[in-house]
Order: structure tokens, then C-alpha cells, then sequence
């Protein structure tokens, strides 16, 4: 009903344009020495005078066709007015749209964030710093400007939309994604969400960060693949600084993002069919990574499971996922 609304003036603009028109033609056509003959010229001079552009090719000589002019003249400034206008609103719509992440984003295996405070801001920084492709999911324009503010386009994609829209949330290629981190300052929204998200995306791999560790069992059931308790994390830090510094100082650097090349990261990389580490043992893949890259292999990841500290003889199959330490510059050779 309120389309058809929308034609009612629309409608009713035309046919005071046509009548206009006809009107013109009937007033000039039976006039001696008139220049517009017919409906054609008739047409073209209120297209010419409307549009502001006033070849003078054709003009009316009576005084009504002279009085439907002046309509036609001052309706040119409307109509000019109305065309700048709503091209200026389809723009700004347009600038919006793109800025709220409306046209979507094609990245594969990236990480995507949903909801944003204190400690996704964190995670997102080690993320970018890590230079992997991230998306953020928000609903508020506020931290919308704030995340604007600090990382470019280039650097993650950022979609505002209500957090249930599931489906603009497949905007930011969701099903493709490497992990979603879902982060909400309650536990019981992160929870309640989780399984909404789930519902709709079963196969995605969700990481959560939670402070009731009873909580825990509910988002195995979920098939959450990690769940961090952040008290233990923090208990455990803290316990680590106080009886082995050393330890801790190295943990941190292992787990933080390089930022300078002499810096060390714990990474992980998936062996391809075509590596040239499938179907090796173990201590001749960790011999050779020393030896030729610096690089030590501490673990091996295979379906889900992580083997620490492998057998030698262990063999290494497609897909398995090397687990090693290294520098900023080194890491950058093992993929």
C-alpha cells in the first residue's frame, strides 16, 4: 500500500508536465510566425528550459505560451534543486553503506571478532599486528569511529549491523572463516549468543574467553574448540613471574605478536600435499627447520589432538599442523 503512495505524486507531477506541454503547443502551433509547430517542438523546449540549458532554438511568442514558459523556467530551479539534491543523499547513502560494511567482504580463512570492549580490542591488535586478515562485527556506531580510528581498510573489515541479523552477518564471509571470536562482557550473553551463532553457522570454529569456568562444559557441548578461562590464564602468569621470571617473560614473548624481528612467535602452519615435510619423521623435520631456518618444531597438531614433544620416529602425514617457535623474519620461510 505505501508503494503505490509513493506514485501518487509522481503521477500527478507528469500530468500537470503533459498538460503543460499540450497546452503549450495548443496556444503556439495556431499562431503566425510561431517556431514550435508540434508536440515534438513543444516537447523539446520544456526538456531544454527545464534542464537549464537553453539552446533558444525554439521560444513561445503568446502571451500564454509565454505564461507556461515562465512555469517551465521556474520549475528548472526546482528541478535542478530536486537532482542535486537526491544524487547528494545517494552519495552520502552510498559513503555510509561502505563505511558500515553493507557491500560485504570476500576474505577467506581470515578471523573475525563479534562484539567489541577492552579485551577484543586487545585480541584485534595482536591480530593486526600479526598482519592476518580480520573482520569485526559491532552494532554501534561509537565504536564503529573508534575502530576507524585506529586501523585502516586495509588492515580489517568492519560490519555495523544488529549482532542477531544472521543474515548480515554472512557478510563478512563467515562460512570461510578461520575462527570466530565472540566476545561479550557477560559470560551469559557470550553463551546465549554462542548457541544463536551456532544454530545458524554449525560448522564454524568459535573461540570464546569466559570468567566462570563452570560455564565451561556448556560451550564444550556447543563444540567450541577453545575456551579460555581468563582468571586461570591470568593466575597462571602471575604464579610464573613471581617462582620462574625467565619463563614467563619468554612465554609472553612467544605468545605476543613480533614486532621486531629479533622477537619470537610461536606459529603453526598446516603441511600441504606437496611439502616437502609430509611423510618425513619427526627429529629429521625438526634437524632440518633448525638447521637450515632456525626454526625449532616443539609440536605436531593432528585431528584436533596436540602431540608435544613427538616421538623421532613420529611420521609426519598431509595435514598436520607444525607447531614451532621463531623469530619475525625466519617464521616467514615455513609455510
Amino acid at each position: 500500500m505505501k508503494s503505490k503512495h509513493k506514485f501518487i505524486p509522481l503521477i500527478i507531477i507528469v500530468s500537470i508536465y503533459n498538460l503543460l506541454v499540450y497546452g503549450l503547443y495548443y496556444f503556439e502551433s495556431n499562431f503566425e510566425n510561431t517556431n514550435i509547430r508540434n508536440l515534438a517542438d513543444s516537447y523539446w523546449y520544456s526538456l531544454v528550459t527545464l534542464t537549464t540549458v537553453g539552446y533558444g532554438d525554439f521560444y513561445p511568442i503568446t502571451f500564454w505560451g509565454r505564461l507556461i514558459g515562465i512555469l517551465f523556467v521556474i520549475g528548472s530551479l526546482g528541478f535542478l534543486g530536486y537532482l542535486i539534491t537526491e544524487l547528494s543523499v545517494k552519495i552520502s547513502e552510498y559513503l555510509k553503506k561502505r563505511e558500515m560494511g553493507f557491500f560485504g567482504t570476500k576474505m577467506k580463512n581470515h578471523c573475525i571478532i563479534i562484539g567489541w570492549n577492552s579485551f577484543s580490542k586487545r585480541v584485534a591488535e595482536q591480530i593486526v599486528k600479526a598482519n592476518e586478515p580480520l573482520a569485526i562485527v559491532i552494532d554501534r556506531e561509537t565504536d564503529l569511529k573508534e575502530i576507524r580510528q585506529l586501523y585502516t581498510d586495509n588492515q580489517c573489515f568492519v560490519l555495523q549491523t544488529n549482532l542477531k541479523d544472521y543474515e548480515a552477518i554472512e557478510k563478512v564471509n563467515i562460512i570461510d572463516s578461520r575462527r570466530v571470536y565472540i566476545s561479550f562482557e557477560s559470560d551469559t550473553d557470550t553463551l546465549v549468543y554462542t548457541i544463536s551463532l551456532k544454530k545458524r553457522f554449525e560448522n564454524i570454529n568459535c573461540v570464546v574467553a569466559i570468567e566462570n569456568v563452570e560455564l565451561k562444559s556448556s560451550f564444550n557441548y556447543l563444540g567450541v574448540q577453545f575456551i579460555i578461562p581468563k582468571k586461570e590464564i591470568v593466575s597462571k602468569f602471575i604464579a610464573s613471574y613471581i617462582f620462574e621470571p625467565n619463563v614467563a617473560l619468554l612465554t609472553e614473548d612467544l605468545i605476543s605478536t613480533s614486532a621486531e624481528k629479533s622477537n619470537l612467535d610461536i606459529c603453526e602452519t598446516q603441511l600441504s600435499e606437496s611439502s616437502e615435510h609430509v611423510n618425513t619423521n619427526f627429529i629429521d623435520t625438526f634437524i632440518k627447520l633448525k638447521k637450515d631456518l632456525g626454526i625449532t618444531l616443539v609440536a605436531i597438531s593432528r585431528n584436533g589432538e596436540l602431540i608435544k614433544n613427538p616421538e623421532n620416529n613420529f611420521k609426519l602425514i598431509k595435514g598436520d599442523i607444525l607447531v614451532y617457535i621463531a623469530n619475525g623474519e625466519n617464521k616467514q620461510y615455513l609455510t
